[in-house]
């Protein structure tokens, strides 16, 4: 039923996506749906916080250790690298954020945390420029969703494996201590 309607929800938006679409889709009965999900802007809530956290989750993963310019870089890679994996998944992201970021419980680790902590770390050790630590995590997220975003709709036709090294070095060519 979730990837279901995910798939959904990012080809048609959750307004144009019924709940008898996800029910035709799944194989289920509509009453199978409604037993878990008062509607469908619950389920597209309840999808984007498990999607968010997964997202989370792989950030760091992916980061790693070492210092905080390599590891943004790792976060380039593996956000560019998920996106291609999943389009669905990053089309669904980037529709529903606007309504749903407010729904994310407080305490709930997000992509932006992971990259502003990183950020953080790189002032603290000298390798990231100092500066207000979310607003440079906010240029390394600005780099990232807006390359995914012209990739989802068809604006940026490189592959974004490509793209990468391009985008990560142009990002950290502004944020990175030179020689650190």
């Amino acid at each position: 039923m979730r990837d279901a309607a995910l798939a959904l929800f990012a080809q048609k938006g959750v307004r144009a996506t019924t709940i008898k679409d996800i029910a035709r889709t799944a194989g289920v009965s509509e009453g199978a749906l409604y037993r878990h999900w008062p509607g469908k802007e619950d389920l597209a809530a309840h999808l984007f916080a498990r999607e968010y956290t997964a997202l989370s989750e792989a950030l760091r993963e992916a980061a790693g250790n070492g210092p905080a310019p390599d590891r943004l870089r790792r976060i380039v890679e593996e956000s560019f690298r998920m996106v291609e994996a999943a389009p669905d998944r990053a089309r669904f992201l980037l529709l529903v954020q606007h309504d749903a970021l407010p729904l994310v419980p407080e305490g709930q680790e997000t992509p932006v945390d992971v990259i502003c902590a990183i950020a953080a770390e790189g002032i603290r050790e000298g390798s990231i420029v100092g500066a207000d630590a979310t607003a440079l995590a906010h240029v390394v997220i600005g780099a990232i969703v807006m390359t995914v975003q012209s990739h989802v709709y068809g604006r940026q036709t490189i592959p974004l494996a490509e793209l990468a090294g391009t985008v990560a070095d142009a990002v950290l060519g502004g944020i990175a201590r030179k020689g650190a």
